[in-house]
C-alpha cells in the first residue's frame, strides 16, 4: 500500500523455537507478571481459525506459569475482519445474493450477453440458474481479495484487454444483482465488505493491531490494517530470523523474488522425506511413524495433510495403531443419516415414486418412527421384506399404485399409510412450514438421550437444520418464484455443506491443514500430501481469472503461493532443526485410481548440483511398505442344515443337475434374491403373465375348436390386458410398458399358430394339468402347460410354453456337451448322441410323458415339445421334440431316478461353479462357490453314494431298459 504509516513495524522471530510459545512470549512482553495479563485491546490478526484458537490456549499456558489468568486479545483472520462489513442487518446474506443472482439469469435476453453465454443452455431452469449463480458468486469473492468489483476488471486489466467486452457484460449482470438486491433493501455482500475497508472502524477499547506470522493475507485486508494504522499501531510479526527482513515485504509477506530459487534447507532430507506407492501406502507409513510414541503420543508428534483426500486413509490408519484423531475442520453433515432422511423426503415431496417410496422406507429414522406408530409388534425386517415383495409382484410406479396392492389392515399398508400422511404434509402449505411439519411426524414420539453419542449427534443436525429453515423462512417471501422442489435442493446443499465438530478426546491427534502448520509446536511433525499442486498450491485453467489476468489485477497468483508455501517448509524445517526436532514429509507415487504424481517442486529446491541427486531420489521406483496379504473372506457361509425334501417340482430335478448346493439353498432353504431396485418383469414374471392368458384360451371350451386368427388374438389380448391390469394397476413406468408391449405381440402371432394348428387336426384336450410321481421315494410334482390330441392319428403332444428372448429346441435345452470337468459325473448323468457325450441338464419333458403313461386313456403314440414365444415374433411356432424316443425316454428315466435317490440322501456338495451373469447366487460367492462354504458344511459319503448309483443304473440294465448297454457305465443310444 503506498505511503505506508510511520505506524507500522515489523518484528521477527527467531526460527530456533517453534512459533507458539514465542508469539505468546511477545504479546506479554510488556506484562510485569502482576495480576491478569490483560491483552483486551490487542487486535490480533493470525491466518486461520484453529491458529487463533491454539494462540489463546498459549496464552492461557502461558499465565497459568505464573499463577495469573489472561484477558485475551480479540482474534480474528483477514477474512473475518472483512466481515465486519457484512455484519449490518441492511447486507444481504450469502443466500439473498444466490437467489438474487438467480432471478437475474432466469429473466435477462440472453443475447444481451453472449459474449458470457455464448452458447444457450439446453434447459434454462432454476438448477442451471443457481449453479451459474454460484459460479459468479465465487467470482465476486476472488476479485473481492484485491478490492475489485466486476466492473473493475475491463479498467484495471488495459486498453489492449481482449475480454473487455466480456466483462463489460459481466459488469451489467453484476449490476443487474445489484439492483434486484436494492429492490428487496439489501446491499450487495461485497460491496459491503469493500466500503467496510474503505472507511474501517475499531471495535471500542481497541488500541493496538498485531499481525502474527500472517504469511499470505488478502490483498484487501492488507488495504483495511493500512488504514487503521493511521488510528492505532500497528505491529507485524514475522516468524523468520532478522537476517531474512529481505525475503519479507512490510506486511510480512514472502516476496516470491525471494523465495522462487531459494534453495531450501532440509536437514538429512534423505532420511526424512518418504517417497510412497500411493495414499494408502502414505497414510499407513505415517500412522506408523506416529505410533512409536506410544498412547501418549499427543504433544510428541503432530500430523498436517496437505491433501484432504488421504484424511479418512489418515484417520483409519491410526485407529488400526490405537490412537485418536480430531479433525479440528469437522465434517460435513451430508455424511450424516439426518441428511440421508432429507435427501429421501426432498425426493417424496418431488414425487410419490415407488422409488422415493423405497428410499424412506430404508431409513432409521423412519423405520424407529414406523416402529413407534405401529406398536411393539411391528417388525422393520418384516416391513421391509413385504415392501420388497410388493415391488417384485406388481411393479407399483407410485404410492398411490403400491397402496392399491397392498391388503388393506395388513403391515405393509400401514407402513404405506404412514409414508401417505408423510407426502401430505410434504405437499401441503409451503417450504419450510410442510418439510417441518413432515419432520415433526417423524420425531414428534421420539425421545433423546443426550448423554448418548448418537442422540447427541441427532440432536446437534436437528438443531442445524433448523437453522437452515430459519433462513430460508426470512428470506422465502422476498423469492416467489422460487418453487418447493426448488427449496429443498438449496436447504439440502446449505445443510450438506455446513460442518458438524466433535469433541476432542484427551490425547487424539489434531489432523491439521497445510496453513495451520504453522503454529503447530510439537517436536516431531508429519505432513503428508506433499504432491506438486496441492503444495505449492496451484490453480490452473480458470474460466475468468487466468494468471496473467490475476497478476494485472493484484490478485494472489500462483507465484506468491509459491513464495508462501515455500517460505512455511522452510519455517517448519528450520525450528525443528535442533535437536529432538523432526520433519517427516510424505509424497505418493500415484493417487488411489492409479494416476501419476508428481512430488511437490519444493523437494526440489536445492543447490543445481544436488539436482540429479534430488530428482533420482524422489521419481525412484517403489514399492508399498504396507503388507500386501492375499485376499481373504471376512466371513463364509454356514447354511441352515434342513433334512431333505419329500416332495419337489419338476424343474427343481433341472436346478440339482445345475449345482446340488444352489439347489439345497433354492429348494431346501428356499432362499432367492431380492432385488430392491426392481424397475421390469424379470423372465419368470414375464412367463407368468403370458402363461395366464393362454392357459385361459386352452381353458375355454368355445375356443378348442377355433380356427379364426382374429377371435383368438382378441381373446388372448383382452386376458392378458385384464391380467395386467389387476397385477400393476392403470399406470405403468416406462420399462414395463415397453415389456407388455412385447408381451401383446407375441400373444398376436401365438394366436395365428393356433388357429393354423387347429386347422390342421390338433385338439386342445387338457390345459394346466397336474400330476405327481413318486420316484424312489421322491413325489415329484408338475404341472403341464397343455394337452393336445391329433384329430385323425389319435397321437398325444405335450406342449411346454416358452416365453423366452431366445427360441431354444427342446433337444438343446435338456441336454449339453461333456465337458472336460464333468469326468466325475455320475454314470447315470451321461449319455451319448450320434457318438458324442452329452449330459443331461433339464428333465421336464421327458418326465411330462412319464406322467402321461400313467393315464390309460393316453395310451398310444405320444410327443413332446415347446410352444415358443420369443422376442422375434417371427420365430413364434410349436417345436417338437423327435429324438424324445423309448431309449431316450428311458436314459431320462434313469437320470431322473438317480437325481431323486440323490436328493433323497441328502446328497448337495460340491457345488459346481456357474458364470456370475448366470447365477443368481452370485453375490454370495466370491471367487468360488466351494470356498465361499464353511469347510466341513456338508460331509458326503462318497463311497456310499457311488454304491447307490450303481446300484441304480443296475437296476434300469437288469429292468431290460430297450437299447441300454453297460459301456462303462454309461447308457449308450444308438
Amino acid at each position: 500500500m503506498p505511503n505506508l504509516p510511520a505506524t507500522v513495524r515489523r518484528h521477527f522471530l527467531s526460527w530456533q523455537r517453534p512459533l507458539l510459545a514465542q508469539a505468546a512470549e511477545w504479546l506479554a512482553h510488556d506484562w510485569s507478571g502482576e495480576g491478569a495479563l490483560d491483552l483486551s485491546h490487542v487486535l490480533a490478526i493470525v491466518p486461520t481459525r484453529q491458529s487463533g484458537r491454539r494462540l489463546r490456549e498459549a496464552l492461557a499456558e502461558y499465565a497459568a506459569t505464573r499463577k495469573a489468568a489472561v484477558f485475551p486479545p480479540r482474534v480474528q483472520t483477514p477474512d473475518t475482519l472483512l466481515a465486519q462489513g457484512a455484519a449490518a442487518p441492511e447486507v444481504a446474506s450469502r443466500l439473498e445474493a444466490l437467489l438474487a443472482w438467480t432471478d437475474v439469469l432466469g429473466a435477462i435476453d440472453l443475447d444481451r450477453v453472449s459474449d458470457v453465454l455464448p452458447v444457450a443452455p439446453p434447459r434454462r431452469d432454476f438448477a442451471w440458474a443457481y449453479r451459474l449463480a454460484d459460479n459468479f458468486f465465487r467470482l465476486q469473492t476472488q476479485l473481492m481479495e484485491a478490492g475489485l468489483a466486476l466492473a473493475d476488471v475491463a479498467a484495471r486489466a488495459g486498453a489492449e484487454f481482449p475480454e473487455a467486452e466480456r466483462w463489460r457484460q459481466l459488469a451489467w449482470l453484476e449490476e443487474q444483482q445489484v439492483r434486484r438486491l436494492a429492490s428487496l433493501g439489501r446491499r450487495e455482500p461485497h460491496a459491503a465488505r469493500r466500503a467496510f475497508a474503505q472507511a474501517p472502524r475499531l471495535t471500542a477499547g481497541i488500541t493496538r493491531v498485531v499481525m502474527i506470522a500472517a504469511a499470505d493475507p488478502l490483498p484487501l485486508a492488507i488495504e483495511t490494517i493500512g488504514r487503521l494504522a493511521r488510528e492505532v499501531p500497528v505491529d507485524v510479526v514475522v516468524f523468520a530470523p532478522e537476517a531474512e527482513a529481505e525475503a519479507f515485504d512490510e506486511w510480512g509477506r514472502p516476496r516470491p523474488a525471494a523465495w522462487e530459487r531459494r534453495a531450501l534447507v532440509l536437514p538429512d532430507w534423505k532420511a526424512h522425506v518418504h517417497l510412497c506407492a500411493n495414499p494408502a501406502d502414505e497414510a499407513e507409513r505415517a500412522a506408523a511413524m506416529a505410533a512409536r510414541h506410544g498412547p501418549e503420543a499427543d504433544g510428541y508428534v503432530a500430523i498436517g495433510i496437505a491433501d484432504p483426500d488421504t484424511l479418512p486413509l489418515l484417520e483409519n490408519g491410526l485407529s488400526r495403531a490405537g490412537l485418536a484423531s480430531y479433525n479440528p475442520e469437522g465434517r460435513p453433515r451430508r455424511s450424516e443419516g439426518l441428511h440421508a432422511l432429507l435427501s429421501a423426503l426432498a425426493a417424496l415431496a418431488r414425487e410419490a415414486t415407488f422409488d422415493a417410496v423405497a428410499t424412506l422406507a430404508r431409513c432409521p429414522d423412519f423405520l424407529t418412527a414406523l416402529a413407534t406408530r405401529g406398536g411393539p409388534n411391528t417388525s422393520a425386517a418384516r416391513w421391509l421384506k413385504e415392501l420388497d415383495a410388493l415391488r417384485s409382484r406388481h411393479l407399483p410406479a407410485d404410492l398411490g399404485a403400491a397402496r392399491r396392492s397392498a391388503r388393506a389392515g395388513g403391515e405393509l399398508r400401514a407402513g404405506l399409510d404412514f409414508v401417505a400422511d408423510l407426502e401430505a404434509a410434504l405437499t401441503r402449505g409451503t417450504f419450510p412450514g410442510n418439510a417441518l411439519a413432515a419432520l415433526g411426524l417423524i420425531f414428534r414420539d421420539r425421545r433423546f438421550d443426550l448423554s448418548r453419542d448418537n442422540d447427541a449427534r441427532a440432536a446437534e443436525g436437528a438443531g442445524a437444520w433448523r437453522e437452515v429453515m430459519r433462513e430460508i423462512a426470512a428470506v422465502r417471501a422476498d423469492f416467489p418464484a422460487v418453487k418447493t422442489a426448488e427449496w429443498w435442493e438449496i436447504a439440502l446443499r446449505m445443510f450438506g455443506e455446513s460442518r458438524r465438530t466433535e469433541e476432542k478426546f484427551p490425547g487424539a491427534l489434531d489432523l491439521q491443514g497445510w496453513l495451520e502448520l504453522l503454529w503447530e509446536d510439537a517436536p516431531q511433525l508429519l505432513v503428508t500430501g506433499l504432491n506438486d499442486g496441492l503444495v505449492p498450491e496451484a490453480i490452473v485453467g480458470d474460466a475468468f481469472l487466468p494468471e496473467s489476468l490475476r497478476e494485472r489485477l493484484g490478485l494472489k497468483t500462483n507465484a506468491t503461493r509459491f513464495a508462501r508455501d515455500a517460505y512455511l517448509l522452510q519455517a517448519l524445517a528450520a525450528c525443528r532443526a535442533g535437536e529432538g526436532g523432526q520433519l517427516d514429509l510424505f509424497f505418493a507415487k500415484t493417487a488411489a485410481a492409479g494416476d501419476p504424481l508428481r512430488p511437490s517442486r519444493l523437494l526440489l529446491s536445492c543447490a543445481d548440483e544436488e539436482l540429479p541427486e534430488r530428482i533420482a531420489f524422489l521419481f525412484r521406483a517403489v514399492g508399498t511398505t504396507r503388507t500386501n496379504l492375499p485376499w481373504t473372506r471376512a466371513w463364509r457361509l454356514t447354511p441352515r442344515r434342513e433334512p431333505p425334501p419329500a416332495s419337489v417340482s419338476v424343474t427343481a430335478l433341472r436346478a440339482w443337475l445345475a449345482c446340488p448346493f444352489r439347489f439345497y439353498l433354492a429348494h431346501v432353504l428356499r432362499m432367492e434374491p431380492v432385488d430392491p431396485a426392481k424397475s421390469e418383469l424379470d423372465a419368470r414374471d414375464f412367463g407368468t403373465l403370458c402363461h395366464a392368458a393362454l392357459e385361459a384360451m386352452a381353458s375355454a371350451p368355445a375356443l378348442r375348436d377355433c380356427t379364426d386368427e382374429q377371435v383368438l388374438r382378441e381373446f388372448l389380448l383382452d386376458r392378458f390386458d385384464g391380467t395386467a391390469r389387476k397385477i400393476f394397476g392403470e399406470q405403468h413406468a416406462l420399462p414395463l410398458v415397453v415389456q407388455l408391449e412385447s408381451a401383446r405381440q407375441r400373444l398376436a402371432r401365438a394366436a395365428a399358430i393356433q388357429a393354423r394348428d387347429r386347422a390342421e387336426g390338433w385338439v386342445i384336450e387338457r390345459a394346466e394339468w397336474k400330476f405327481s410321481l413318486e420316484l424312489g421315494g421322491l413325489e415329484v410334482r408338475g404341472k403341464i402347460d397343455r394337452i393336445d390330441r391329433h384329430e385323425s392319428s389319435g397321437v398325444r403332444r405335450v406342449l411346454d410354453y416358452k416365453t423366452s428372448d431366445t427360441a431354444v429346441p427342446p433337444l438343446k435345452a435338456h441336454v449339453r456337451p461333456l465337458r472336460v470337468n464333468d469326468q466325475d459325473l455320475p454314470a447315470w448323468m451321461r449319455l451319448v448322441l450320434n457318438g458324442r457325450d452329452y449330459v443331461w441338464a433339464d428333465l421336464q419333458l421327458p418326465l411330462y410323458l412319464r406322467a402321461l403313461e400313467s393315464e390309460p386313456e393316453a395310451a398310444g403314440p405320444r410327443l413332446a415339445g415347446y410352444f415358443n414365444l420369443p422376442k422375434a415374433v417371427g420365430e413364434t411356432g410349436i417345436v417338437v421334440w423327435p429324438e424324445l424316443a423309448d431309449e431316450l425316454l428311458a436314459a431320462a428315466g434313469a437320470c431322473a431316478d438317480g437325481v431323486a435317490a440323490a436328493i433323497r440322501a441328502g446328497e448337495f456338495w460340491p457345488p459346481k461353479e456357474i458364470a456370475a451373469e448366470r447365477d443368481v447366487f452370485a453375490a454370495l460367492f466370491h471367487h468360488g462357490a466351494v470356498e465361499s462354504v464353511e469347510d466341513g458344511w456338508l460331509v458326503v459319503d462318497r463311497a456310499r453314494g457311488n454304491a447307490d448309483r450303481r446300484v441304480a443304473v443296475q437296476a434300469e440294465l437288469e429292468l431290460g431298459v430297450p437299447g441300454a448297454e453297460e459301456t462303462g457305465g454309461t447308457p449308450t443310444l444308438r
